[in-house]
C-alpha cells in the first residue's frame, strides 16, 4: 500500500517540502517513519548560524576531555564531553559539522600549547665513559648530544644547563630505557 507522509518540522511545526535533502533527528524509540523528528531547511540554517563559536576552552578531568564553548550570540555550553578525531571535535551536544571543524582548530592550538614542553622523543647513547641524550619537545626545543651522569645523591648532572621540566622527563625516560635493558 502506498501512503503519503506530510513533512512537518519537529522544531517549528511548519509543513515543508524536501528539496534534495531531508534532515532528521534520530529517534531510537520510533517504530514508524511518521514518528521521526524531521527538520525543515530554515530550522537547520538557523541551527547552523547559531553555532558560530566565539571561544572554546578545553580541559581534562579524570582522564577525560571536556570543553566550555561560548557562542557569538552569548550562549555558553559548559563541561561538554568531547573527542577530537578526523579533523572534527565530537561533543555531547549536537553541533553542525562546520562548528565541529572550527572547534578542532581551537583544540589543535590548545593541544600544541599543552604539549610544547613535553618530550616528543629522547635517544640515549651509551659509550665508554660517556652517556648522553638527544631529545626534542613537541614545541621544537632540541638538546643534542648532552652528556649526563647521576651523582652520589642520585641527582642528575648535565654538561650544559637544561630546563627542569626537561630534566624530569629525561629521568623518567632513562628509567624506562634502563628497565628495557634488564628485560
Amino acid at each position: 500500500m502506498i501512503r503519503k507522509l506530510e513533512l512537518i518540522c519537529g522544531k517549528c511545526h511548519k509543513q515543508f517540502n524536501a528539496a534534495g535533502e531531508l534532515y532528521y533527528r534520530d529517534n531510537f524509540r520510533a517504530t514508524k517513519i511518521s514518528e521521526s523528528f524531521f527538520l525543515c531547511a530554515e530550522c537547520i540554517e538557523e541551527w547552523e548560524n547559531k553555532w558560530q563559536i566565539k571561544d572554546a576552552i578545553f580541559f581534562e578531568k579524570d582522564y577525560s576531555l571536556y570543553v566550555d564553548i561560548t557562542l557569538n550570540d552569548g550562549c555558553i555550553y559548559e563541561g561538554l564531553d568531547c573527542t577530537p578525531m578526523d579533523g572534527i571535535v565530537v561533543t555531547s551536544e549536537e553541533i553542525p559539522t562546520k562548528a565541529q571543524k572550527a572547534l578542532f582548530d581551537i583544540y589543535q592550538n590548545w593541544d600544541s600549547e599543552r604539549k610544547k614542553n613535553t618530550l616528543k622523543d629522547c635517544i640515549f647513547k651509551d659509550e665508554f665513559m660517556r652517556t648522553s641524550f638527544t631529545c626534542e619537545t613537541y614545541g621544537g626545543e632540541k638538546h643534542e648530544n648532552i652528556a649526563f651522569r647521576f651523582n652520589m645523591q642520585g641527582k642528575i648532572e648535565t654538561e650544559k644547563p637544561i630546563p627542569d621540566y626537561i630534566i624530569e622527563q629525561i629521568i623518567d625516560a632513562w628509567k624506562m630505557y634502563k628497565n628495557q635493558e634488564i628485560e
